[in-house]
Formats: structure tokens, sequence, C-alpha cells
């Protein structure tokens, strides 16, 4: 059996769930493929080794790495969200004895600073961190990723999650484009996610699971538009279900208390239970500011939910407007209550739409479509 090493910032564990869950599913569906990984978490902490679920975890700072690549070889190393502490170990090596290298590129760690400056408008401790970073950590990522993208001193090949995160961020961030690069999305866990057929009355009922910890998450859009939908004569037939946590949860969300058909779940709700409240949904409001590719909309429409959602970054990709689900123009509102207004005129759309919506994404991310995809560029074609 094959062994590879992937090097990542953050790894889940029985007392650390949502740390980066979708690398171990990626993990997990290689072992069924018959590859084994092994995984450094890299932190400056010293902690013992960990097994989760099958997974071989090692915590190691870029010095242990480098001593570790010495000391055992893998054919391919696989990065996620890298910077150039994670790389060191590679470029101690001979350039004879560099393994192969694949990259994944995922968001922030190849994005520009500003492509976020929303989550720093309302706090200028937060701004002013950011601007003294700008120079110092951004400007160093830039260089490091600029200089792996074009050097000849090792084989390396780069995976983004979306075309559009690739053209509209990535390559203005970097300036160049890499020479083997490919477009592969996160899995979106069809197995866990399963298609479970809609009524017509499920469009009535409506759910939002989100992180409240920045303005990305764009929950303030999600309150604008219940309040705005709450003056359609036809608002008390429907249920709201908003699931989440975080620093901006409370003060988001109070203006819809007043309303005794908005449900707020303030927690954290852990994977294995989001298909039970996809299977009582019919609809996933989902606005964003800023995703290269939108995983949990991607899961909300596996399981058959039709997605509410803005044409920005990654987005559009994934879900075609009228067809697999309602795309709105950035921070617009009002568009939003309109395709809502359309979903539930049009029963019928619905169906239609929430059934396609789990083709679709199954086809473009489901498990098996991702994974030979990545099998591929992980093990073939390297000169």
């Amino acid at each position: 059996m094959t062994r590879y090493l992937m090097i990542c910032n953050a790894y889940p564990t029985r007392d650390k769930v949502y740390a980066n869950g979708f690398l171990h599913r990626r993990v997990k569906a290689y072992q069924t493929y018959g590859i084994e990984v092994d995984v450094i978490v890299m932190t400056t902490r010293v902690m013992k080794d960990r097994f989760h679920d099958g997974v071989h975890i090692k915590y190691m700072d870029q010095h242990q790495v480098a001593s570790f690549l010495k000391e055992n070889h893998y054919p391919t190393v696989l990065f996620h969200f890298i910077n150039p502490k994670m790389f060191h170990g590679i470029t101690q090596l001979p350039k004879a004895e560099r393994p192969n290298i694949v990259v994944w590129l995922h968001g922030f760690e190849a994005e520009a600073w500003h492509r976020r400056y929303y989550n720093f408008l309302s706090d200028i401790e937060s701004l002013d961190a950011m601007l003294e970073r700008k120079d110092t950590v951004f400007e160093t990522q830039r260089s490091f990723l600029r200089e792996i993208m074009t050097s000849s001193d090792y084989s390396i090949r780069f995976v983004y999650v979306s075309r559009r995160f690739k053209e509209l961020y990535v390559d203005p961030y970097t300036g160049v484009v890499p020479k083997e690069y490919y477009i592969i999305p996160n899995i979106v866990d069809d197995q866990l996610f399963p298609y479970r057929q809609k009524v017509k009355t499920d469009r009535l009922n409506l759910c939002s699971i989100r992180p409240y910890t920045a303005r990305n998450y764009a929950n303030d859009l999600t309150v604008d538009f219940i309040m705005a939908l709450s003056r359609k004569r036809y608002f008390s037939k429907l249920t709201f279900d908003l699931y989440g946590d975080g620093p901006l949860f409370e003060v988001v969300t109070e203006p819809l208390k007043r309303y005794g058909n908005v449900n707020l779940h303030q927690s954290f709700v852990p994977q294995n239970e989001i298909p039970d409240i996809h299977e009582s949904h019919g609809v996933f409001i989902c606005p964003t500011r800023h995703d290269s590719q939108g995983v949990s909309i991607g899961e909300a429409m596996s399981s058959g939910l039709v997605p509410l959602s803005n044409d920005v970054g990654g987005v559009p990709e994934f879900v075609e407007h009228g067809k697999t689900g309602m795309l709105a123009p950035r921070d617009d509102v009002e568009t939003m209550v309109e395709n809502f207004d359309h979903l539930y005129k049009h029963p019928k759309t619905f169906m239609e739409m929430s059934a396609e919506a789990s083709r679709s994404i199954h086809r473009q991310a489901g498990v098996e479509a991702v994974i030979k995809q990545e099998m591929e560029v992980i093990q073939n074609g390297w000169s």
C-alpha cells in the first residue's frame, strides 16, 4: 500500500472536530482507494502523536519536519494552507532527494489581505493589526508563492478549488500562473449528505448553518433578508431555523427575536447532525461576501435543499442560477427576496431545482468524482 505525507495547519481530533474536517474526509476517501496518508500538523507546541479514526497525526515545528523528511522518504508530499515554515523541510533536502509536491490552495493563504476588508471595518484595532501584517506576513507569503510557482527546483503541482478562485483572487495576488495546475473542488460528501426528496411544503422551511465569526459569512444579510420577507403576506407561513455561534451571533441576530417563526439555535452543529437539519428544510439561506467554493452550500444541495446565495467568488461555478439554486448580486437583499418569492410562487420549480441541485453537485464535487481526479494528480505523470 502506497503511503504519502500530508502537511497542514490543523487536523481534526476527538476534541477538535472542526479543525479542517474536509482534510480528514479526503484522507479517509484516499484509504478506500488503497492510499495511506500520514499527517503532520505544524505547531511550535510540544504535543504527542495522536491517532484519529485510523489516521496517524504528528505535531512538529519546521525544524522537526526538516529532520523527519531527511529520515523518512515519501514519493509525494501534500500541502494544505501552505506557508514558508511548512515548506522549510523541503528546501533542506538535496534537490535529488526532494519528493513530488502537490499544493492545494483554499483561500486566505493565497489572497491579498484586502479581499476581506469588510471584516475589519467595525474594529479599528483589527484593522491596525492587519495593516501591520500587510507588508510582513502577506508580502512574505506572496513572495513565497511566486517563488515555488516559478522555480525549477521542485517537481510541484497546484490544485485550486475553483477556477474563479484562481482567476479572481490568486492570479492577481501572485502575479504568476504555475506551469502545472488543476481545478478540483473540495469534496461534498454525498454519502454523508444523501439526497432526500423534498415535497412542495418544504420550501416554506428555511435554514442557515453558519459561523458568526466574521463579516464574510454575511449573516447580517440573512437577518436583513428575513426582515424584508416579514413584509410579505405569506411570511407567517414560513419557518426559519438559524444555527451557528461566534462573537457576532447575539448582536447580529438580535433584530430577529421579535418574530415567532424564527428559531435561533446558538451552537456549533456537529457535522453528523447537519443531515437531520437538511432533511426537515427545503431552502438553504447562505449569503456570502467571499467564497472560494462554498462547501456548506454544496452539502445542502447534496441533501436536496435549494440554496439562496450570492454571485461572488467561486459560488457560481457550483450553483447555476435558476437551475440548481438562486443567486443575487453581492449584498443585494432585494434580489434575494425576489428569488425566494419566485420559489414560493412556483412550487413545481422548487421541486425540480431541488433534484437538479443534488444531481449537479454530486457530478461536480461528490467523493468519487473528486478523489479520482486527486489520485491522478498525486500518483500519475511525474517526470
